[in-house]
C-alpha cells in the first residue's frame, strides 16, 4: 500500500542524511588516515596506503543503502527512515574512528614498530561494523 503524508518525506529526509553521515565520516577518517602517511615521506607511501584508504568504504556502503532504498519511499517510508539512520550513524562513527585506528598503524609502519598486516587487520576491525550496519540494511523488511 502506498504511504502519504509525512511518511516520504520523513524517509527521504533520513535517507539522505544517513548518506551524508557516511560520506562525511568516510572524509573525517581519511583524512585522519593520510595526515598520519603524509608524515612519512615517499619511501613507505605506496606500501603503506592501502591503510590509509580504508576509511573510504563507509562512503561506498553509504551509497549502497541511498540508491538500494530509493524506491521505497512510498511503499515502506518508516523503515527506509530506520536504515538511513541505522547505516549513517554506524558508517560515520565506524569510519572515523577507523581513521584514528589506521592513523596509528601507520605511525607504527612509519617508526618501524609494527607490520603492514598488522595495520591491516587492526584497521580491519571498525570496518566489521560498518559491515554489519550494511547487512542490516538488506535484512531489516
Amino acid at each position: 500500500a502506498a504511504s502519504s503524508g509525512m511518511g516520504p518525506l520523513i524517509a527521504k529526509i533520513f535517507l539522505g542524511l544517513g548518506l551524508s553521515l557516511a560520506l562525511s565520516g568516510s572524509a573525517m577518517g581519511l583524512s585522519i588516515s593520510f595526515s598520519a602517511l603524509l608524515g612519512g615521506g615517499t619511501e613507505n607511501f605506496y606500501k603503506i596506503i592501502p591503510v590509509a584508504l580504508m576509511p573510504g568504504s563507509q562512503g561506498i556502503y553509504g551509497i549502497v543503502v541511498f540508491f538500494t532504498n530509493l524506491d521505497k519511499f512510498d511503499s515502506d517510508p518508516y523503515t527506509v527512515a530506520g536504515k538511513g539512520a541505522i547505516a549513517g550513524l554506524a558508517l560515520f562513527l565506524s569510519a572515523w574512528y577507523q581513521g584514528i585506528v589506521c592513523a596509528a598503524g601507520i605511525r607504527s609502519i612509519l617508526e618501524g614498530r609494527n607490520t603492514l598486516a598488522n595495520a591491516l587487520v587492526s584497521g580491519a576491525m571498525p570496518e566489521t561494523y560498518a559491515v554489519f550496519a550494511l547487512v542490516m540494511t538488506f535484512i531489516i523488511k
